[in-house]
Parts: structure tokens; sequence; C-alpha cells
């Protein structure tokens, strides 16, 4: 394996994007919220694509398809290892792409009770000849290209053929003539769940908290938007309304993945691992008086307290696992973190893992992420699958990049959308805990979910709020 690299104009991602993104298995991370050090990456041309669903998995390789039946991360490693590769110092090559929630029944023994309503894949990883990367702080902008087994010279010609075509985009993205922006046509709004129903699970979730079952549990409701909708368009409006570290956005053919996703799951720089739970959530004021006590009445708060401390032990044992004796350390246990719809309250927790422990190893015992899941996590989850009526599906997995040189780096899908056929589906939820209010844990999730009905075009919740039924 080698990697051709050559230098681009540095423009806004965003400008590409518009012309990229009906591209089949178009993948762009996308560091929105951008600061020092920062990159966006978008994957062009899938050379291998591996997707599962349960034991049933495909990949598509240079062409052939193969399918096989097992555990499919244990597979996944196979193909991982089959193209390692020692990075350069400014890129590795790797897949781009998303782990489902689902994707815990290959990991832990769960009840299967809820519906699969949505039917897409657990895993669904391109692994890209072409990759553009977009450095925020040096205002660079590079086209890589992965030439895997071919002979160097033909593929010199390939890269440059590549580059050149690029090159006239970035050139010309300033006339591209964008897609007519026209009015979002809404034919409903709905819930997987009434009000109703979500405040009584509520109740029966206090009452497994009282006799012992779990100590917090993640539950949500799933938003449906059924209309007429331009998926360019409304993830270019959601990163805009509230701009975030990890968003992204996936063609996968027969649906796309919107994420606008604030919050980091898990960082692996050799054995260095990190990851960022989130708990805790306030609107942002309408003014600025406002503003200052939702701040305020966050940081005084002992429940959203809490609930980030249940949740920072939590993935501490989960780092503790695999990750060398002693190493694993809360470095923040409580930051605020602003944005322009809600306050959140993050911690930083960070360990070195054990010799030998690879990208599957570490995701096998983390994954799905305690934040959006509950504690003790296993009965969580199986109490999560009583009482929520859908599979969550692409909900509260994990978007981003798996490296070919051991490095990895996800997001929790949370302020996630899916477009499938035309329906949008925007899951909300929050952590129930002991003194949690049902009718206010609702609330919490309208707001969470605001962002998503300003894309729509509702001018405020109570408008957003009358439509859903």
């Amino acid at each position: 394996m080698k990697i051709f690299s050559k230098k681009l104009p540095y423009i806004c991602p965003a400008s590409i994007f518009k012309i990229l993104n009906c591209e089949r298995y178009f993948c762009y991370l996308d560091s929105c919220k951008r600061t020092k050090g920062s990159y966006s990456v978008m994957g062009l041309r899938p050379f291998l694509i591996f997707t599962s669903k349960r034991k049933d998995i495909s990949v598509w390789e240079f062409g052939d398809v193969k399918r096989f039946n097992g555990d499919p991360l244990i597979i996944l490693d196979k193909f991982l290892k089959k193209y390692s590769y020692i990075s350069s110092p400014f890129f590795s090559p790797g897949g781009l792409g998303y782990f489902s929630y689902d994707l815990a029944w290959e990991i832990e023994r769960l009840p299967d009770i809820s519906k699969d309503d949505l039917n897409i894949p657990d895993i669904f990883l391109c692994f890209y000849e072409f990759f553009l990367i977009f450095d925020h702080g040096e205002k660079k902008t590079v086209l890589a290209g992965i030439n895997i087994n071919g002979n160097e010279s033909v593929y010199r010609k390939k890269f440059n053929s590549f580059y050149k075509y690029i090159k006239t985009l970035f050139e010309n993205a300033g006339k591209y003539k964008e897609r007519k922006d026209t009015p979002v046509e809404i034919k409903g709004i709905s819930s997987n769940m009434r009000v109703s129903r979500y405040i009584e699970s509520i109740k029966k979730i206090k009452e497994y908290i009282r006799n012992g079952d779990v100590y917090q549990i993640n539950f949500s409701q799933r938003i449906e938007a059924d209309g007429k909708f331009c998926p360019e368009n409304i993830y270019l409006k959601i990163r805009n309304v509230n701009p975030t570290s990890f968003s992204g956005y996936f063609n996968a053919g027969d649906f796309k993945i919107l994420s606008n996703s604030p919050e980091l799951f898990i960082k692996k720089t050799g054995r260095a691992v990190i990851t960022r739970p989130m708990k805790g959530t306030r609107p942002r004021g309408r003014t600025k008086t406002d503003d200052i006590i939702y701040k305020s009445e966050l940081l005084k708060s002992e429940k959203d307290k809490a609930e980030l401390v249940m949740i920072v032990d939590l993935e501490r044992n989960d780092l503790g696992k695999i990750c060398e004796f002693g190493s694993v350390k809360v470095k923040k246990l409580r930051i605020l973190e602003k944005y322009r719809t809600v306050y959140q309250t993050t911690s930083l927790i960070e360990g070195t893992l054990k010799e030998g422990v690879d990208t599957v190893d570490l995701l096998k015992a983390t994954f799905p992420g305690g934040s959006i899941t509950g504690a003790p996590k296993v009965r969580a989850m199986e109490i999560i699958e009583e009482l929520e009526p859908t599979k969550r599906s692409f909900y509260t997995g994990s978007f981003g990049y798996v490296g070919l040189n051991g490095c990895m780096e996800l997001n929790i899908m949370i302020r996630t959308i899916l477009l499938k056929g035309q329906k949008l589906y925007y899951p909300v939820g929050g952590g129930i805990v002991w003194d949690s209010i049902p009718e206010k844990e609702y609330e919490e999730t309208i707001t969470k979910a605001k962002a998503f009905f300003l894309t729509l075009g509702f001018e405020n919740e109570g408008e957003f709020k009358r439509m859903l039924v």
C-alpha cells in the first residue's frame, strides 16, 4: 500500500459537500465547530464496503461480493488486519461509516422484543480509495489516494486524473448553482410513542430503580417527519443551526445519515484512549438573563451531576477491563459546553490500553457508550428493549472513522437524523434517575429536538408540539 497526495486550495468544505454529496457511498466527517487542530474528512470511491446485520455479513471488495456468517466484529478485524498500514505523519487510510446501537446484540446477550422497522445494517463501513482532508487550523486541503496493490506508475496516472477532476471542482465551487432551497413539505409529525406512554415508561423505570435493578437509564422516543426533503439542504441547515465538533453525513444509497452530534464516544491513538461522556442539558435562554439562569441551574443541579458521575464510573469500569492497571483517570469531571441551542456538561476520561488490545477489543469492551444506556449497562439495555417500542437502529450508535493503523475516532449518534424514503427519523432521549420528574424528562427531549424543529422551519417549541401527534 502506498499513499499519493497533492495539495489543494483551502476552501470551506461545505461548498464541496454541495457538489459531492450525491455520490453513492460519499461520507463526510465534519468538524463544523472548528477549533485549532481540527480536521474534516471526505471519503470518495470505496474499494471495500463492509456491512452486517446480526451475523449476516457482506463484503464488497474491488467489485466482488463475499458473504460470511459469524461475529461481525471478528470478521471486520480480519479485514482491518489484511489492509493494516503504518500511517504517514499526516494521514492514515481507513473506514468511514457507522456502528448502529443494535450491534449490541452481537456483544451482549439481550432480549429481542422491540420491532426493527428501519431495517438498516448494524455496521456500514466504507474503505475509500480517495480522501479529501481539510486542516482547519493550518487552512490546508490535501487529496490523498490509496494504491492498494496496483502498479505504481499506472496508479499515479489514475491519481493525477482524479486530482484534476477534484481541482476543477474546487476552482468552480463558487460558481456552483445550489440546489433550490424549496420550503420543507411536511405532511405530518409523529412519535413512536404517545406522551402518556413515555411518562408511564419513566414511572416504570423509577420502579426498577427503587427495586435496585439499575441506577440510571437513558430512555428515548423517536420523532418522525413525513414529507419531501432535500438531504443536502437539511444537513447544511442543521449544522448551521447548531454547529458541533462531531457532525457528519453518509450517503448509504437507500438511506442517508445526517449527524449533528456534540458527543465523542471514543478516540484511540496508538495505545492512548479517551472518552467524553455527556450528561446534563439545559436550553439556551431567549434573553441574556434567561441564558445565565439556565447555565447556573445546570451547574447547580445535583441530579444532573449525579447522572454524569454514574456514567463516569461506568466508563471507567469499561476502560479498566482493557487498560493498564492504574492508567484510567478522570482528567475533567464536569465541563460546561455551550452550543447554540443547549448547554451540556461532559467529563473527560483517559487511559492507556494494554499491549495487544486492538480496535475490535476496544469496541467489544465499551460499545455502546454508557451515557446512552445507563448503569449497570446490560440491565439498563434489557429494560430499554422492554420499554422502547422500536429498535434504536442508528440512534446512539457511533459514526466516524476506523483507521488501518489501529486508530479510531467515533461519536455517539445523538442529535442525528436518518432519512429513508420520504421520512426523517430523529430520536431524542435523556437520563432517568430516581428523582426524575417524568413530565420534565419529556420536556427535555423536546429541548434536545430544538435544532431539528428549527431546521424543519418551526419557529418555536409550541408550534412543533402542536403538530406532534
